[in-house]
């Protein structure tokens, strides 16, 4: 990941700017001049770090800063596409909501979340949704199948995320990065913050895994519990409480 002075079509770099930079006060902003750096996925903005720095010591300070984010860079990207999941969640419950009240009320549902729904939903939700026993199978049959897609999307980018972060303690985040603010987001958010609640968010993914998948892989997958033990440093005590009879 390299340093560039105008945006790119693609890839992950860091655009620099150095001269005059703004920060946001209480009751209004404040100028000095400083460096200002973009962590870029092509044209995307992920996050922003802006620091107040003599010009003279403007380029070994970008540089370090640089060099302390490029280990987190594709965890940043990832977290973007956790956010990008979870915005696509949260504007679905107004629509699972007006169709569970159709459903429960027995009457149409609004053409224009009917519309947004068949929009929304894949061929294989719209056929199953279709053999559903509902008053109108493309309101709250079809909601619950495209929120069950989205949710596994959401599940799976956590993971992601999970796999893509590096050694937490060798590798410190600026506490100036922050990430961009678009309507569903905390103004100025610390990157570290938003990092640190999203990894929660999807260690509790894998923690719920564990229990489902270790019983697939032993009743199901022909793994032994030996193996199981093995590969996961789970206690037998706990695969036994598991599958007791299996």
């Amino acid at each position: 990941m390299d340093v560039a002075t105008e945006a790119r079509d693609s890839g992950l770099y860091v655009l620099q700017q150095t001269g005059i930079q703004q920060w946001r006060e209480d009751h209004g902003t404040w100028r000095a001049h400083g460096v200002r750096l973009d962590l870029m996925d092509g044209p995307r903005r992920l996050a922003v770090c802006k620091l107040e720095v003599v010009q003279r010591e403007a380029e070994e300070r970008a540089a370090a800063v640089v060099d302390g984010i490029r280990p987190w860079a594709s965890a940043i990207q990832a977290l973007t596409a956790v956010r990008d999941a979870r915005s696509h969640l949260t504007m679905m419950l107004a629509d699972v909501v007006r169709a569970t009240e159709a459903e429960e009320e027995a009457r149409p549902l609004e053409d224009s979340v009917r519309d947004a729904l068949l929009a929304k939903a894949t061929p294989d939700e719209i056929e199953q949704a279709r053999h559903a026993q509902a008053f109108e199978w493309a309101g709250l049959p079809l909601a619950r199948l495209i929120m069950a897609r989205l949710r596994s999307e959401l599940a799976a980018r956590h993971l992601v995320l999970l796999a893509t972060a590096p050694d937490l303690g060798a590798h410190p985040i600026h506490p100036a990065w922050e990430q961009p603010s678009p309507f569903h987001l905390p103004a100025g958010e610390s990157t570290a913050r938003g990092l640190a609640r999203e990894l929660l968010a999807a260690w509790a993914v894998t923690r719920d895994l564990r229990d489902p998948l270790i019983t697939w892989a032993v009743t199901e997958a022909g793994v032994t519990r030996t193996e199981t033990q093995q590969i996961t440093s789970v206690s037998r005590s706990t695969i036994n409480r598991l599958l007791p009879g299996a």
